[in-house]
């Protein structure tokens, strides 16, 4: 068994032997249990791009199969706790997470959002009026991820439109696309102290090709999907179609197709992982990208893949206590002696209470099918019994109060 703690990469084993290195190299990109995946990357040292290019290459071995089977393991479990959670109190979760994720990929990114602005996106969506607000084009991608079918993305214009739909409002005037899909011009990114890190594909022909041989990897079932998806992510922001806008659209990709398989949370979830890891995503990266590792992507595939289990097992722990806290809730609620129209009324504020997203009078009615006048009877009904209060007048909106609040923390756990 091969742990990771023991795996060199071949840049270390170089420090020791060259010819050591090279002999590990061939070795390991020659395996039968190695995945060859076809695409190939020129490393970067010192700033600059090295004329030799290698294959991107995976060693499979034992831990990266456990890790894989743990990450489905747990999707399963999070789907299942999904299961228990009634229809509001989903989709006032998933809201709660993409707020996070959006706030997460924008901040990576060095783009300013608030919880605020990518929340009135999300009301605005709901509302049809999406004219004044920002971040409502990523909202709405993200959004699709929960609500629509999974389709592989085929063209490379297919990545432009996502851009345009997602980032492209953001983008400063300076970094416009001036190409015909992409950039036409050459990308370096820098570090703190304004040293190269990277430098993108320098041609918009070699960005169109690379960008095909990145959606024949990310469609391929040639390989097991978590591990295609991981080095996928790495090869697109090699490429860095973009002058500005890489790191959310390629992020987005990989949330994407980690969708198709795993639970909808973990999927949206992968930007707010990433940067509670950031310098270690980094670290990965540059990893991967030294020419004295011969295009060998085994770490960086393991990194990824240790962030996504750690951030599910987040995920897993957040929503326990959720479902226990609904849970109490709903023995509270059982307690009470009022009618059916407060019952449903007060069970929705327990949710939006339980699930931290707020929900608004109108929304009440429409979720119960019942009449405005029912629900403005209801809540002035639980007003009275104090069990309940206003805290907004334009929209209308309430929660259940203090009192009651700790009436649940105290309830039993069934």
């Amino acid at each position: 068994m091969i742990l990771m703690k023991k795996y060199k990469t071949l840049r270390v084993m170089k420090y020791e032997s060259v010819e050591k290195a090279r002999m590990e190299y061939e070795k390991r990109i020659n395996d039968y249990c190695t995945y060859k995946t076809g695409v190939e990357i020129n490393p970067m040292l010192r700033g600059l791009r090295q004329s030799k290019s290698y294959e991107v290459f995976v060693v499979n071995n034992i831990e990266l199969d456990m890790m894989q089977e743990t990450i489905e393991e747990n999707a399963a479990i999070i789907n299942n706790m999904l299961r228990k959670v009634p229809a509001v109190g989903r989709k006032q979760y998933f809201h709660t997470v993409l707020i996070e994720e959006i706030q997460s990929t924008n901040e990576i990114e060095g783009v300013r959002s608030t919880r605020k602005e990518i929340d009135d996106a999300i009301v605005s969506i709901q509302n049809n009026d999406t004219k004044n607000e920002r971040f409502t084009g990523i909202v709405k991608s993200y959004q699709s991820l929960f609500y629509d079918q999974f389709s592989p993305i085929k063209d490379v214009k297919e990545i432009r439109f996502i851009y345009d739909q997602m980032v492209e409002d953001e983008i400063d005037q300076e970094n416009k696309l001036d190409g015909e899909l992409f950039r036409a011009g050459p990308v370096v990114i820098q570090g703190d102290k304004n040293q190269v890190l990277h430098r993108g594909d320098s041609h918009e022909s070699s960005i169109i090709e690379n960008l095909g041989l990145f959606l024949d990897l990310m469609n391929s079932e040639s390989y097991p999907y978590l591990i295609k998806i991981m080095i996928g992510h790495y090869f697109f922001e090699y490429i860095h179609p973009f002058y500005d806008g890489n790191g959310r659209v390629g992020r987005y990709i990989a949330c994407k197709y980690l969708a198709q398989k795993l639970d909808p949370l973990t999927a949206i979830s992968f930007s707010f992982m990433i940067s509670s890891k950031k310098n270690k995503y980094y670290e990965a990266f540059a990893e991967t990208s030294d020419p004295n590792n011969y295009g060998e992507a085994t770490m960086f595939v393991f990194q990824m893949l240790k962030i996504v289990r750690e951030g599910q097992k987040r995920l897993i722990e957040d929503l326990a206590k959720k479902i226990q806290l609904l849970n109490k809730a709903k023995y509270v609620l059982g307690e009470l002696n009022i009618n059916k129209d407060d019952k449903g009324v007060l069970y929705l504020l327990f949710q939006s209470w339980s699930f931290e997203k707020p929900i608004f009078d109108m929304q009440i009615s429409k979720q119960l099918k019942i009449s405005d006048y029912r629900t403005r009877k209801s809540l002035a009904n639980l007003i009275e019994l104090n069990y309940i209060e206003k805290i907004s007048k334009r929209p209308s909106r309430h929660r259940i109060t203090k009192e009651t609040q700790q009436r649940i923390v105290d309830a039993p756990t069934e």
